[in-house]
């Protein structure tokens, strides 16, 4: 006997999973670009690198939910680029990284004079990378997930995901002193579910709106 499997095609306004696999690939080049295009690290630059901290929370529609994070990293000029672990808000586990990458587009007096103080607000560019590896879904989606199934599907609390996902997008700035900053930002986003198996609501791959806030740390 033969067992037909329906499989779905993910759209999301007349995009199919190659033109988004297309865009993934755009996106990280752009990204890549951004890095070697900014001067963030030219040799002959007389800007400083300065070490700095961040904090924050942040939300997509990726099916984990919200995520904490933890990023050190440095500055250079209008450059900024830090790295480190997500903590998902539901489960409290520490399985996954964020690298983000950020350039200031507002004029800041402060890396032109050194005594000069930033400006109160402040406009950016970020663009980031993130992967979480064998986390649950979300209490929301899951709760979605059990009204549309019923007890169609059973153990939907035991599913584990691995997620890469893309963002880019502007980040305000409120600069508090010239070494603390409360940053809030959103962005375009594109997810993708690696080990995704099980047919849910929840698709394995879809653009997506990404918000966020945090403490930045800059060390003079």
């Amino acid at each position: 006997m033969k067992t037909i499997k329906k499989e779905t095609e993910l759209t999301f306004h007349g995009l199919n999973e190659d033109k988004i696999i297309f865009i993934i690939k755009v996106t990280i080049i752009c990204f890549l670009l951004s890095l070697s295009g900014s001067g963030f690290l030219a040799q002959n630059s007389s800007e400083k690198i300065k070490p700095l901290f961040s904090t924050g929370i942040s939300s997509t529609g990726n099916g984990h939910g919200a995520f904490y994070s933890l990023n050190l990293g440095i500055s250079k000029g209008r450059n900024a680029f830090s790295a480190g672990p997500v903590i998902q808000q539901c489960s409290m586990k520490t399985q996954g990284i964020k690298v983000e990458y950020s350039r200031v587009l507002t004029v800041d007096t402060s890396y032109k004079h050194e005594s000069g103080m930033k400006d109160l607000l402040q406009l950016n560019f970020f663009s980031s990378i993130q992967y979480t590896n064998k986390l649950q879904l979300s209490n929301s989606v899951l709760r979605e997930e059990n009204l549309i199934w019923g007890d169609k599907k059973q153990d939907l609390n035991k599913i584990r995901l691995s997620t890469g996902e893309l963002i880019m997008g502007f980040e305000f700035y409120v600069n508090i002193t010239n070494q603390i900053s409360w940053k809030n930002y959103a962005g375009a986003s594109v997810y993708y579910h690696f080990n995704y198996s099980e047919t849910l609501d929840h698709q394995r791959m879809a653009p997506t709106l990404s918000l966020g806030t945090g403490i930045c740390f800059f060390i003079q």
